[in-house]
């Protein structure tokens, strides 16, 4: 928004540029530039014509007499057309320096001495026509520095209003802030036409059939105006605000909107079928040229202006070339309304239009400007097209409309709570009360009514910004916040996650955070554990075909983790994660199941003077699980490692479901071949994923402390030939099984496959401790125990002992 200083002067007093500039910066309207514009050399002054002859040499040439206000009159050769004796028009007299360098002198035109230059707008940097002389005011005296007309030098200051403040459109808006913030006094004029002539009501009809989008429409016809070129300080206005002028009655529309804030449109009343206006909704097919000269067409739900044709204007947006205002125009019909915000906004995204006027719309208007707006822009035209503003105001609905303002409630302590500083309740009221909302007691708070013009001012946490705006944000102390310090708590979550990233950690592995994002054919191939009954969520506005969904299971993240380190030559991955599986449930509930995922792959860094490290195996995996769930505090006889069978993710003869107490927890095994082809993986891939949530639950439970054994272990080993698919983990079941509390542990320490074991066959050894908590066990008792043991085993399995 650009503000001139000039304009803003006429509504408060505000100082210097630059202390103004800083004191809206600080109330939240920061100072984007700050421009001196018209400060022109003072010996460009008024000159009036006095005589204008031809020239005796050339056609092309005009001898002016002009005088400036000395004592006698200077004689300026021009080439401009349009001159005539008695204009007022801007002189450079000899060494005065125009805007653009050039320095002016004494110069002969076939013969005739020309003593000064008369000047166009261009060349003063006051306008874009550099075709003529520009005239000035006949009210302008001859001598005067023509930097010392009203409107001539100014100050710009270019401001940036967020969004939220349509009230700050406006000169007037930004006065209102500057004699808030400074305590001054508003000036604030509202205009009214002097009224002559048949009454308006007479010749002009408003109905508004969609009260809706359009709570409030009113008109005023002016009679026998002239259209023609605005006066100077008008054209600098717009110009300066960033307006283009275009004649008198488009430009002072467009003043009062800059002035106030309420856009306005005027129409040919001549043009107007049978003389009336209906603001209604577009009817399908219906089509309108609008002032760009473009032909569109017109969207049902959209609202428009109406004759008793078809439309004649977008609503808010733009008007239409069929009413528009020409220098034939004698008789206006001006438009003053109130447009909801929503209907502006869709009607201006749809035709792609942007213009001033929906730029406020957007933004909310001030609906007690509607009336005050119109009266303004009438009375304007009147004073400067010599229009006679016909009596009365025709509108609908009759009597006019105000919305309902909300009461907000207003806590002192909220004001404290969220600044960090208190402000006395007073205090609060006379900040609120300088932005013109009424402010009334109400027990220990204040019932705040926002003014008209403050749509932004819906509920307390905005109050408290104006009360902080108000007063500086830079007078609220600088203090530490004020929190309760309390010992908090670790959830369960938090504290088993950080438990297992330091277990894995010590095993050597390496914890990655991949992306919850892959793309479709990588979800359904590594469903996980926690995902392998889950459906694949997709997104609606992907980045790319790669992360259309959310990944199933972290075990995709780490996949794609590992062939990446794969293309940096790595011989050795052994990462985990703990995140989390994403997907709809057989009710189509979304889920979010958290899993702790491993992964291990080529062969282990080497140890000492090794030159290469043993190739990863399931063994590998098997104990880190193992050593995990055991610090975990879950007891090595009450976890199962069951085979896996048919399964997507694993391969089908190198895969295990590991359960504890019959509950299944997880997996464990390689990569299923046709998958690690796909991913163009070609040694083994080593996987795992466990339930998270379970894993937590363990790790937080409580330990229990035993004291140490008082007396010996004995310790037996047995060493058994089986067929290659026997499952060591049967035997270690069937020896817990016995339930003899003299037998304390057993555990598998030996796999042997190759001579003298027979082909398809493998020998698996367990070492079995023997113990009493009331004694030490003789031989001869462990004795018995063992041979009852292998008995036992002889009996349930086809196996056969070594010696």
């Amino acid at each position: 928004m650009r503000i001139l200083l000039s304009w803003l002067s006429d509504f408060v007093t505000c100082g210097s540029a630059e202390a103004l500039a800083e004191r809206l910066a600080l109330a939240g309207f920061p100072v984007e530039g700050l421009e001196e514009v018209g400060r022109l050399d003072p010996r460009i002054r008024v000159g009036r014509l006095v005589a204008v002859d031809p020239h005796p040499e050339t056609e092309r040439l005009w001898v002016c007499r002009v005088d400036v206000g000395d004592a006698a009159a200077i004689t300026v050769v021009s080439g401009a057309p349009g001159l005539a004796a008695g204009h007022r028009v801007p002189v450079a007299l000899p060494g005065s320096r125009l805007p653009d360098g050039q320095e002016t002198r004494v110069a002969t035109f076939a013969g005739v001495a020309s003593a000064g230059v008369l000047c166009s707008e261009a060349e003063l940097a006051l306008g874009d026509d550099g075709g003529r002389v520009l005239l000035l005011s006949p009210d302008a005296v001859p001598g005067t520095p023509l930097v010392e007309l009203d409107g001539v030098a100014d100050t710009v200051l270019e401001l940036e209003v967020t969004s939220n403040r349509g009230d700050c459109l406006s000169i007037l808006g930004v006065a209102r802030e500057v004699a808030a913030l400074s305590g001054v006094r508003l000036r604030h004029p509202r205009p009214r036409p002097r009224e002559v002539g048949p009454p308006a009501a007479g010749d002009v009809g408003v109905r508004v059939e969609a009260a809706d989008l359009c709570p409030h429409y009113c008109a005023r016809l002016v009679r026998s105006v002239n259209v023609e070129p605005s006066p100077l300080w008008l054209r600098l206005r717009l110009r300066r605000a960033g307006m283009r002028p275009v004649n008198v009655i488009v430009d002072a529309t467009n003043h009062v909107m800059l002035e106030r804030g309420q856009p306005l449109h005027a129409f040919d009343w001549e043009r107007l079928a049978e003389h009336r206006i209906v603001v209604r909704r577009a009817a399908p097919g219906e089509r309108l040229v609008t002032l760009d000269g473009v032909e569109r067409a017109l969207d049902p739900p959209g609202l428009v202006i109406a004759d008793a044709r078809g439309p004649v204007a977008l609503a808010g947006v733009m008007g239409g070339q069929a009413s528009e205002v020409t220098a034939a125009t004698r008789i206006l019909l001006l438009e003053s309304a109130f447009f909801m915000p929503s209907a502006v906004r869709r009607t201006a995204r749809r035709t792609g239009i942007t213009s001033e006027a929906a730029y406020r719309f957007e933004r909310r208007v001030d609906p007690a400007m509607v009336v005050e707006a119109l009266d303004g822009a009438a009375a304007l035209i009147t004073r400067l097209a010599g229009g006679r503003t016909a009596p009365g105001i025709v509108e609908d609905p009759p009597g006019g409309w105000m919305p309902e303002l909300p009461a907000i409630r207003l806590r002192p302590r909220r004001v404290a709570a969220l600044l960090g500083v208190g402000v006395p309740r007073a205090q609060i009221g006379r900040r609120l009360s300088a932005l013109g909302a009424s402010c009334r007691p109400d027990r220990d708070a204040l019932l705040v009514t926002p003014p008209s013009h403050r749509g932004d001012l819906q509920r307390e946490e905005d109050l408290v910004e104006e009360v902080a705006r108000l007063g500086g944000y830079d007078a609220i102390p600088v203090s530490l916040p004020e929190a309760p310090l309390t010992s908090g708590e670790d959830s369960r979550t938090r504290v088993a996650a950080r438990r297992l990233r330091r277990l894995l950690t010590a095993e050597g592995l390496t914890e990655m955070v991949t992306l919850a994002f892959t793309d479709a054919q990588t979800n359904r191939l590594l469903p996980g554990f926690v995902g392998r009954r889950l459906v694949p969520l997709a997104l609606q506005n992907p980045l790319s075909s790669e992360t259309g969904e959310l990944r199933r299971s972290p075990i995709s993240g780490l996949v794609r983790a590992l062939r990446a380190n794969l293309g940096l030559g790595a011989g050795f991955v052994g990462a985990f994660e703990i995140g989390k599986g994403y997907g709809l449930d057989a009710q189509g509930r979304r889920q979010e199941r958290r899993a702790l995922a491993i992964l291990l792959y080529g062969t282990w860094p080497p140890r000492g003077a090794e030159r290469s490290g043993p190739p990863v195996e399931f063994g590998d995996l098997k104990g880190i699980v193992e050593n995990v769930l055991a610090d975990l505090g879950v007891e090595e006889p009450r976890v199962r490692w069951r085979p896996l069978g048919e399964e997507a993710l694993l391969h089908p003869g190198k895969g295990a479901i590991i359960e504890v107490a019959g509950t299944a927890i997880g997996v464990a095994g390689a990569l299923h071949p046709k998958i690690a082809q796909t991913c163009d993986l070609a040694e083994e891939v080593w996987l795992s994923e466990l339930d998270f949530e379970i894993l937590a639950d363990y790790g937080s439970r409580r330990v229990e402390l035993r004291s140490l054994p008082r007396f010996p272990a004995v310790t037996r080993d047995i060493a058994v030939i089986v067929d290659e698919a026997f499952p060591a983990a049967a035997i270690l079941e069937e020896v817990r099984s016995l339930a003899d509390d003299r037998i304390e542990a057993v555990r598998l320490f030996d796999c042997y496959r190759g001579a003298p074991i027979p082909e398809g066959k493998k020998s698996l050894a367990y070492s079995i401790a023997y113990r009493a908590a009331d004694r030490t066990l003789t031989d001869e008792e462990v004795s018995g125990v063992h041979a009852g043991v292998l008995q036992r085993l002889r009996e349930r399995f086809p196996l056969e002992l070594r010696a």
